[in-house]
């Protein structure tokens, strides 16, 4: 069940004409009225004792912190995670990053969609084609030996629906619509390269890139706020994934009669996806211990540190030439581009 917060508010709540246009443009000082989707919410306490809310707001083009002080006056309604809401505030500059100081919230009603409010406009997603990408990741499974093919082909066509949406996290990389996708696709690509590089099994770390997070459709839940499931708090998306993985290699009909995954293959291909977290400080069931392991594990790290990163620098609104600290990461990042001019044409 998700956080929520119920005061009755006095008669006459309106808002007025002035809206942004999206978090992406938001700048220092600008007052403003506006729609966003609720992606974190947290009643707290200051150290006063006194109750606010610290939110966090999205809408297709990024997310941003908000804080509502003074909640008893400043809410009308029930507000929640997973909620669309019309908010008031100002922008405002914490620590390097911009933060909305929220002077009137309540949730959407049937008015504000005539006012110009679409669902579509306050949900983050992937910027790259849903459809390009389930094609190419398709393309690859289907390229595989013909036993991989068929297994992989299997399982993507049985999560199709939810693979093509679901987010990667609830907030870590790639935590938007469609970020599954985006990740599994680009840790697959590199993958690619790295089986020929160092001449290892292509087939199996294929199929390893490509399941190493299927267990996310289980471990989350897009319902609302993106949350985690019963079975994600307590079993975790590698052993979710696993069984996944585990339970295809056995099901009828996945293969022409006769045929079946060679278990060895199915051995190592378990181990990909209970290590690819690497260090056991990082949720990982083992520590990579084959070829292919230690270079499913690389290629997912540095692609979800990359989408850290570029997130972090688009998001970022100071004059400096570094990011505030990252607090995923432990650092700030630079922020200016590469050193060289750009050449003659």
């Amino acid at each position: 069940m998700q956080s929520h917060l119920h005061i009755a508010w006095k008669a006459g709540f309106s808002f007025g004409s002035k809206f942004v246009a999206d978090i992406a443009t938001l700048k220092e000082g600008e007052r403003f009225d506006s729609f966003f989707k609720i992606r974190e919410y947290e009643a707290r306490q200051s150290r006063a004792g006194r109750a606010y809310l610290d939110l966090t707001l999205e809408d297709a083009t990024g997310e941003v912190p908000a804080k509502v002080w003074e909640p008893a006056t400043q809410v009308q309604g029930t507000i929640g995670a997973g909620d669309f809401i019309k908010v008031r505030a100002i922008a405002e500059n914490y620590q390097g990053r911009l933060q909305l100081r929220v002077d009137r919230v309540r949730r959407v009603n049937e008015q504000d969609y005539e006012s110009g409010f679409r669902p579509e406009d306050c949900v983050q997603r992937t910027p790259y084609d849903i459809d390009v990408m389930w094609e190419e990741a398709k393309r690859i499974a289907g390229g595989c030996h013909p036993l991989v093919a068929a297994y992989l082909t299997a399982i993507l066509d049985a999560y199709e629906e939810k693979f093509r949406e679901w987010p990667a996290a609830q907030r870590i990389h790639h935590p938007y619509l469609g970020g599954l996708l985006e990740h599994t696709l680009s840790v697959t690509k590199t993958c690619l390269y790295l089986a020929d590089k160092y001449d290892v099994s292509k087939d199996l770390l294929v199929a390893g890139a490509l399941l190493h997070d299927i267990g996310k459709l289980e471990e989350l839940s897009t319902e609302g706020a993106t949350h985690y499931t019963p079975a994600g708090r307590l079993l975790g998306h590698i052993v979710l994934g696993r069984d996944i993985a585990r339970e295809w290699a056995g099901r009828e009909g996945v293969f022409q009669d006769g045929d079946a995954l060679p278990e060895d293959f199915l051995l190592h291909l378990e181990h990909l996806i209970l290590s690819h977290q690497g260090q056991p400080d990082w949720g990982t069931v083992k520590v990579p211990m084959s070829a292919e392991a230690l270079l499913l594990h690389y290629a997912d790290d540095m692609d979800a540190k990359l989408n850290i990163l570029k997130r972090a620098v688009v998001e970022d609104k100071g004059d400096e030439d570094f990011t505030a600290r990252n607090p995923i990461m432990a650092r700030a990042f630079y922020k200016g581009g590469p050193p060289l001019p750009p050449e003659n044409p």
